[in-house]
């Protein structure tokens, strides 16, 4: 891993990737000047036991396609190989004892509710935040909760700005599964992955 430069951390179930995952990815990269973003998919989100999660191996093989574009996106499977759920907390914690300078990338909503999250002080200790100001969620409030994490987490928030992008991954599925056109908010690659591979066909 190269550590002269700040990595950005982009995590989630990728189920499947779309448009908005890249957007976000490409703001962060450019706006906080980042020498890479490695995407990451989870294995078991623990925000999502109840749901059936599309196998892992289709999960990391549609992130690899999607991001062949850019050479400054990584995938990498390290959750995908950890037992039980998938804790960004020990996942920062590895990653930082490689390179101590590291950015995680989320959406509005996810950071609203990241003191909700598993250890969120570990979270906001091992890497700065890079927050998606998008969801429907007013800036106000995303300011008002950085001061929050800050105060109480000494946490770094760096406010993207990424427009707001009405896409989701449980949209995505159900469209495919009514068989509509999805073709503007997933990559061609992961399109056709998801065709040869029967996804989404009867689930959402």
């Amino acid at each position: 891993m190269d550590v002269t430069g700040k990595i950005g951390i982009l995590g989630g179930t990728f189920d499947p990737i779309h448009m908005a995952h890249l957007k976000l990815a490409e703001y962060a990269l450019s706006e906080l000047e980042l020498t890479k973003v490695i995407f990451i998919p989870a294995a078991v989100p623990p925000h999502k036991r109840n749901r059936m999660i599309t196998d892992s191996e289709h999960r990391f093989n549609m992130t690899k396609l999607a991001i062949g574009y850019n050479d400054r996106f990584e995938v990498s499977d390290m959750e995908l190989k950890m037992d039980g759920a998938s804790y960004t907390a020990r996942t920062l914690s590895i990653l930082y004892e490689e390179n101590p300078n590291l950015c995680f990338i989320l959406g509005a909503d996810s950071y609203m509710a990241l003191d909700t999250w598993f250890h969120p002080e570990i979270i906001m200790a091992k890497a700065q935040i890079a927050c998606a100001c998008r969801d429907g969620i007013p800036t106000a409030a995303l300011e008002c909760k950085a001061g929050e994490y800050c105060t109480k987490y000494g946490a770094v928030t760096h406010f993207l700005s990424m427009p707001d992008t009405d896409i989701s991954s449980t949209m995505l599925r159900q469209m495919i599964s009514e068989g509509k056109d999805v073709k503007q908010y997933i990559p061609e690659q992961v399109m056709e992955y998801i065709r040869t591979n029967n996804l989404y066909t009867k689930q959402v």
